[in-house]
């Protein structure tokens, strides 16, 4: 028994006529009453009293008894069909906070003001945990800030982050830029929860066997009220000390010799849920464009 069934009796129900309810449904009468009959052999039993001469057609009695088993299928017909286009134009996307801030906000506010019927789950992760989520088939998109060898998981290089110095206020050491030499490491605010190799690598050609910082913190937005004591720092990456600056009273600065820039993945299991490629071509797509536009914006930048 097909929806489009129960939908030509529930027509019927209402019009009570069938030249009416062609009308409706843009088919002609032949088909309505090729497609009642074959319902009502497939249910045994005839739905309505039909008669030469006479325009309106009445219920019999197992059809009046039919007409609440209709809409209650016809329903659960409907409701079917809303989780399918939901599970069709649903995407799942995780990236790590300074990910986030960089980069994936922006792209998800075009795509929510762009692309209404796209509905999207978004989650901040550590690099190690978004590659966790698409092993297990979690996520639909990632981000992360190193590759890895997952043989199930396809990762190709996006997009650049730099790094930046961080002070709260006024206090720096000196002029701008900052020499590292200049840089107490003991009053370094590090930032964890991603892959920092690139920072790593910086502090250890800086810092080597004075690995002291005071204290470790997950999310930028906890490094902001360790800025307290004169001379202490964070290295962060420059897009997020940006979005940080307009909420804090921090000062940027630019290092002399900074780390290199960090690469950031876009992940994707290469065995992807056939059900949600639609949702996954429209993602790409503003994705595309938005690399795009962020590749014009810095062309414009560096020739002014």
């Amino acid at each position: 028994m097909q929806n489009k069934d129960i939908e030509l009796f529930l027509e019927l129900v209402k019009t009570r006529n069938i030249s009416k309810a062609a009308e409706n449904m843009f088919i002609s009468q032949s088909v309505i009453s090729t497609r009642l009959k074959s319902l009502e052999d497939e249910l045994g039993y005839a739905l309505f009293h039909r008669a030469r001469g006479i325009r309106e057609i009445e219920l019999t009695r197992p059809g009046r008894e039919f007409v609440s088993v209709a809409t209650r299928m016809h329903n659960l017909y409907a409701e079917a069909e809303l989780l399918r286009l939901q599970t069709r134009y649903s995407l799942n996307i995780a990236a790590p906070e300074s990910v986030y801030c960089d980069f994936l906000e922006e792209l998800v506010l075009r795509i929510f003001r762009n692309v209404p019927e796209l509905r999207l789950s978004v989650m901040m992760k550590d690099s190690s945990e978004v590659y966790d989520l698409m092993e297990n088939g979690q996520i639909d998109f990632g981000f992360a800030s190193y590759e890895s060898s997952h043989s199930n998981i396809k990762h190709e290089p996006v997009f650049s982050q730099d790094e930046c110095l961080v002070f709260a206020g006024e206090d720096h050491p000196g002029g701008d830029p900052v020499s590292p030499a200049d840089l107490d490491p003991e009053k370094e605010i590090r930032l964890t929860g991603g892959n920092f190799s690139n920072v790593a690598q910086w502090r250890d050609v800086w810092f080597a066997g004075q690995d002291r910082c005071r204290i470790m913190v997950n999310s930028p937005h906890m490094i902001v009220k360790y800025l307290i004591e004169p001379g202490s720092w964070a290295i962060l990456p420059l897009a997020t000390a940006r979005m940080l600056s307009a909420l804090y009273a921090i000062r940027i600065c630019e290092l002399t010799d900074a780390p290199e820039s960090r690469k950031i993945y876009l992940l994707r299991h290469i065995g992807a849920n056939k059900g949600s490629d639609d949702a996954a071509r429209i993602f790409e797509k503003e994705l595309e464009l938005y690399l795009e536009e962020r590749k014009n914006n810095t062309t414009e930048e560096n020739e002014k």
